[in-house]
């Protein structure tokens, strides 16, 4: 017996993907990348997914798809007027503004980490979006006095 386990893209399994989360089923995948540490770990962390999509709200954990054909998992920080959502991983401190609601193919319902399932709903959940914001003012905050620094540094020696 043959015990390979086999990678598929998300482009390969989008068609399934989008098919289930259709019909009202939810996805679970391992996503790739460090842009949502430390919430979820690559290669550790699984997300579940719903179609749940007609009621996005501010820290929603969003899957998209940008117009350059790439997935993202990253959350909604800002919901404009015009249906459209500014974006950000909580591992980044630049927003990606413009993501219109029909790039949005499902928002997570829930973080399978260490054999257990986190609810979005859970305190647990609720506290590490609080976390995720003081955490990307402070590194913002934190990248702006250290070029600041180092521009005054440059005109004192020149």
């Amino acid at each position: 017996m043959n015990s390979e386990v086999k990678q598929v893209s998300l482009k390969e399994m989008f068609p399934l993907i989008e098919e289930q989360l259709k019909n009202g089923g939810t996805v679970t995948f391992k996503p790739h990348g460090i842009s949502m540490l430390p919430l979820i770990r690559q290669g550790r962390d699984s997300v579940t997914l719903t179609q749940n999509t007609a009621q996005l709200k501010k820290n929603d954990i969003a899957f998209y798809r940008r117009r350059d054909g790439s997935f993202v998992l990253h959350r909604i920080v800002k919901v404009l007027p015009d249906n459209t959502f500014t974006m950000c991983g909580d591992n980044q401190t630049i927003l990606e503004p413009g993501i219109a609601y029909e790039q949005v193919i499902g928002v997570a319902t829930g973080i399978n980490r260490d054999s257990s399932f986190h609810s979005v709903n859970s305190l647990y959940m609720k506290l590490f979006c609080l976390y995720a914001k003081i955490r990307r003012w402070f590194r913002k905050s934190l990248l702006k006095r250290a070029i600041r620094w180092g521009l005054r540094k440059c005109k004192i020696r020149k």
